[in-house]
Parts: structure tokens; C-alpha cells; sequence
């Protein structure tokens, strides 16, 4: 692949307003394995819909623990061990307790058949505070800083060879989000309504009258209704986006509609 790439598989909230299904973003890198930044309960239906080979992805990044974000998992797993037939380790890098929360929603799914898991699941977990440069394999590196939604809740930048872009999760508005974005390519926010309704989400009028405190890189908005999608489509802000289920990012071209 001469470009790395990122893939938006759901793009909406707890309660997929419009058909969006919950959030779960796949990373292409030029000269890595691809890997997931969180993995909500719709996700191995839109890797099926946008013709997505599960099999290659050999970690998980999870920006906090809400089931939106989560819940996908066993599933997935299920699939490596019975469809995919894996034997190499998977690798799933989240905030403290991502182990305990993991192996418990499998659990409840999936008791009776786990066992028979030809594969190692690493974990790796890390405090919610503030850590730079943590290694995330095959030359990438990772940073992380607090974000202001949950006691599990990091907004992740991505280092790799080719391209720098950050995730926030879910989060209000904070010091640590105006920085999430330096130095990046890309960095996708969520933006969850239209008005401000919450203090641990944003909305598009904040992001509206805050966007210079970004940065200079592009944003893709995700986490989000059709109601904000519409707005920001009648009324657009320069170097943003709306997501929708099934998009494209790549460094060179931006979104592209699929």
C-alpha cells in the first residue's frame, strides 16, 4: 500500500442514531499490520459489509471502556478462533481493568467454547495519565493523555513512519484535547450532538468556536448523528469532516466516499 489509511467501520453513539453503527476505526498503515481503535458491538457486521479480513489485524488500541467501544469484542475473538482458525498472538492495548472487562464479556458469551483458543491474547495496560512514547510494535509508537469523559478515558496519538493521528474517545472539551492534535495529520474527534447537551461530549458549536485551538490538522468528526453531519454539511468548516459509516481516509487523498 503506498498510502496508509484509515477505515471508519461505525461512526455513531451508544444508540447508533440514523443506522450508524457504534465506534470502531481501522488503521492501515504503509508498512504495518493493520490494527483497531476501539471495537463497538457492530463491528464485525460492518467488517462484513465493507469486505474487511479480520484476520490480518493483530491489535487492539481501546480509548476507554464503555460497551460502545467494547463490545465487539467477543465476537471478534470468536471469529479468529472458529472462522479465522488463528494461532498467532493478538495484541490489546487499553486503560487498567481492559483485561478484566475483556475476559468477562467473553466469558458471558462465549464460555462454553473459549477453551478451545489456539492463540495467546496480550494484554498491555496502562495507567490513565499522561505516558509519551509507548511502544505500539512494528515501528509505531503511541502517547497517551486523559481525557475528560470516564476514569478509563485516554485520547491516543499514533506515531507511525508514514503518518501521526490521534483519537480522542469520548470527551468534553479540555486542556489535554487542544493538545491531543499537535504535530498530527489527522486527529478524529468525537463530536456528539449538534447543541452543547453534556459536559463529557462535545458538540458542534464547541468544536465550531474552538476549532483554531486544534491545530492545523485535518479533524474528522466522529461519535456522532445525522443531525450534526447535516449541519456541518449545509454550513462546512475548512479542513473538517463528518464521518459516515464505511469512509476512507487516506494522507494523500482525505475522505473518500464509499
Amino acid at each position: 500500500m503506498s498510502s496508509p489509511q484509515v477505515r471508519f467501520l461505525g461512526t455513531g453513539t451508544a444508540f447508533n442514531s440514523g443506522g450508524r453503527g457504534s465506534q470502531a476505526i481501522l488503521v492501515r498503515p504503509a508498512s504495518a499490520s493493520p490494527f483497531l481503535v476501539d471495537i463497538g458491538p457492530t463491528a464485525m457486521q460492518a467488517m462484513a459489509r465493507f469486505d474487511v479480513d479480520f484476520s490480518e489485524i493483530d491489535r487492539l488500541f481501546l480509548t476507554h471502556l464503555h460497551g460502545d467501544h467494547t463490545a465487539g469484542w467477543p465476537f471478534l475473538l470468536l471469529s479468529q478462533v472458529f472462522v479465522a482458525g488463528r494461532s498467532r498472538p493478538f495484541h490489546i492495548h487499553g486503560p487498567v481493568g481492559t483485561r478484566e472487562r475483556l475476559e468477562g464479556l467473553a466469558a458471558l458469551c462465549y464460555r462454553d467454547v473459549l477453551p478451545e483458543q489456539a492463540f495467546e491474547v496480550i494484554f498491555h495496560e496502562f495507567p490513565v495519565e499522561e505516558r509519551i512514547d509507548l511502544d505500539g510494535a512494528e515501528g509505531m509508537r503511541f502517547d497517551l493523555l486523559p481525557m475528560h469523559h470516564h476514569e478509563s478515558s485516554a485520547g491516543l496519538r499514533f506515531r507511525m513512519r508514514e503518518l501521526t493521528m490521534a483519537v480522542s474517545g469520548d470527551t468534553g472539551w479540555c486542556d489535554n484535547l487542544e493538545r491531543l492534535g499537535e504535530r498530527c495529520d489527522l486527529l478524529i474527534l468525537e463530536c456528539t450532538s449538534a447543541r452543547k447537551q453534556s459536559l463529557t461530549h462535545l458538540s458542534l458549536d464547541e468544536i465550531r468556536e474552538r476549532r483554531e485551538r486544534l491545530g492545523q490538522c485535518e479533524v474528522i468528526l466522529t461519535h456522532l448523528t445525522d443531525d450534526v453531519a447535516q449541519e456541518l454539511a449545509l454550513d462546512p468548516l475548512p479542513m473538517l469532516t463528518g464521518a459516515h459509516d464505511g469512509m476512507i481516509w487516506t494522507l494523500r487523498s482525505g475522505p473518500l466516499a464509499t
